[in-house]
């Protein structure tokens, strides 16, 4: 009898903590293959994605080979923009200062969330430039993401957003970093990309990896509705007690 007991009394406040506590988490792992592909992109596996700036013209010292994902050339920034749904001009660093993105690659896919959705993945900026000032502006490529057309810079050449280190892959230097945000309920467009600013030459890339879309939503009950519970626990444990006695 006391066995039976245990067990229920275990149960039941199992059970409860559970209520309290109840929650419901539900993530994916984006599929990068379904999502508008724009240049040199490359989707090898669920929540990976990788782009270059290179446009296979031979501007690195080394073989193309190296830095195309594709074998797809990167397109222009006017037309990257466009494809990708940007306001004009918006991926040239300093317009005023002749400061032009000329080349780079991108993915575009849109979304309709009902509930808070967190969009988190890892990502590494790589490339063959150095970090050049010309009137004391930096020549940067730069990765990016954008959410309805705002853009945020991920890793760049500019020794101001981050510090280069050696690089382990064909390109010189490299920069990781991770990304994470809460998006509201609503619809968004969400572009990703990399592209090159102040000259053709040498190749910059932007590596994504464990993609993912997060949903979450927590329920806890009322705290007359815990009262409730815990009375009628109460109730149920001196049941059985009584019953032991009998």
């Amino acid at each position: 009898m006391f066995f039976k007991s245990s067990i229920l009394t275990i149960g039941f406040v199992c059970g409860l903590s559970q209520l309290i506590f109840a929650s419901s988490v539900r993530a994916a792992s984006i599929d990068f293959s379904s999502w508008n592909r724009y240049g040199d992109v490359n989707t090898p596996a669920l929540g990976l994605a990788n782009f270059s700036t290179n446009a296979l013209q031979n501007d690195d010292a080394n073989p193309d080979s190296l830095f195309n994902f594709s074998n797809s050339p990167a397109i222009d920034s006017i037309t990257l923009e466009f494809n990708l749904g940007l306001p004009t001009q918006s991926l040239d660093p300093d317009v005023p200062n002749f400061i032009y993105a000329f080349e780079g690659s991108g993915l575009e896919n849109r979304y309709t969330f009902t509930e808070d959705t967190i969009l988190s993945f890892g990502w590494t900026f790589l490339t063959n430039d150095a970090t050049q000032t010309i009137s004391g502006f930096n020549f940067d490529d730069y990765s990016f993401i954008a959410l309805n057309g705002r853009i945020q810079t991920l890793g760049s050449t500019n020794s101001s957003v981050n510090t280069l280190v050696s690089s382990s892959t064909n390109f010189r230097r490299e920069f990781s970093g991770s990304y994470l945000q809460t998006l509201s309920p609503g619809t968004y467009s969400i572009a990703l990309g990399v592209v090159d600013v102040g000259s053709f030459d040498n190749t910059s890339a932007l590596r994504v990896s464990n993609a993912q879309l997060m949903s979450q939503s927590q329920k806890v009950p009322e705290p007359s509705g815990i009262v409730g519970i815990l009375t009628a626990f109460g109730l149920t444990v001196k049941s059985i007690m009584k019953k032991r006695r009998i």
